[in-house]
């Protein structure tokens, strides 16, 4: 969970957001994995197999558009907030660009930052969304003046390349997949190919490079082999209903050191004052 984690606050994607998402899909599968032909599952054995309560099961299985919602995150909010700050009349100048602000409490009475979010994307607080404008360099402090001045009209942080999130999506389903299977499925001959080598031992930090190196010049091979051998394969008719999605994936993985910090530790060092 630490690197999806990692991804989704990078991504400005808050704790509840992931949440609705994970209890919209715990809903559904459990919805699946407990019907049978002749019975379809029902609402209290689905609040049994998720550990959801019945009412929020029947609010999902009501709200049909509610994992689409969530999944809206507060790049939505904040792109609001950018619009009204360069549109409304009230946080513009004479010549429609927007003005500067102050957080709060403006000594000439005009509206600060903390109400324009107020206006326009109160799902958050105003300091977490000035937080979040600086650092993807949306916005800057004016050190003579100590007010805040917008420095783009949108919101786009580079992680959140929908290509990227796409592809980032499709390796972990596909790979998590393979796992699933390969748990279910009692015939050995059945099972998808999946395999770890690594040396038993790990490798020198400044062996690293050379180790990489060796590695993705290996593999390159082995798929640019299999590239040309699937084209041996016939190609699926543009209409056909038995048509497959079917690949080989490879990776390198080199654990973080950083996350096999104790978390006892990282409770010491937290700013509880902040």
């Amino acid at each position: 969970m630490v690197p999806l984690v990692r991804i989704l606050i990078r991504n400005g994607i808050p704790f509840r957001e992931f949440s609705e998402v994970v209890k919209g899909i715990y809903a559904r599968i459990a919805a699946d994995e407990a019907s049978t032909p002749d019975r379809p599952a029902s609402l209290a054995r689905i609040a049994i197999v998720t550990g959801l309560s019945r009412r929020e099961i029947s609010r999902i299985f009501s709200e049909p558009d509610q994992l689409r919602k969530a999944l809206e995150s507060n790049a939505n909010a904040l792109a609001r907030l950018l619009q009204g700050w360069h549109t409304d009349p009230e946080f513009t100048g004479p010549y429609g660009f927007p003005r500067d602000v102050f957080f709060s409490d403006d000594p000439a009475g005009a509206l600060s930052f903390a109400e324009m979010v107020d206006r326009y994307a109160n799902e958050l607080p105003p300091s977490v969304m000035l937080d979040e404008l600086l650092r993807v360099q949306a916005a800057v402090h004016v050190v003579e003046t100590g007010m805040i001045r917008v420095t783009k009209r949108t919101y786009i942080p580079e992680e959140m390349a929908p290509e990227l999130i796409e592809v980032f999506a499709r390796g972990v389903r596909r790979y998590v997949e393979t796992i699933d299977h390969n748990l279910r499925e009692k015939d050995p001959q059945a099972r998808r190919f999946e395999r770890w080598v690594f040396p038993d031992f790990g490798v020198r930090e400044q062996d690293w490079n050379q180790f990489r190196d060796m590695v993705h010049e290996r593999l390159l091979g082995v798929i640019e082999d299999l590239d040309t051998r699937f084209a041996a394969f016939e190609r699926p008719g543009p209409d056909a209903d038995d048509s497959l999605t079917v690949g080989v994936g490879m990776y390198l993985y080199k654990d973080d050191a950083d996350d096999e910090r104790l978390f006892d530790q990282e409770l010491k060092d937290l700013d509880r004052d902040e």
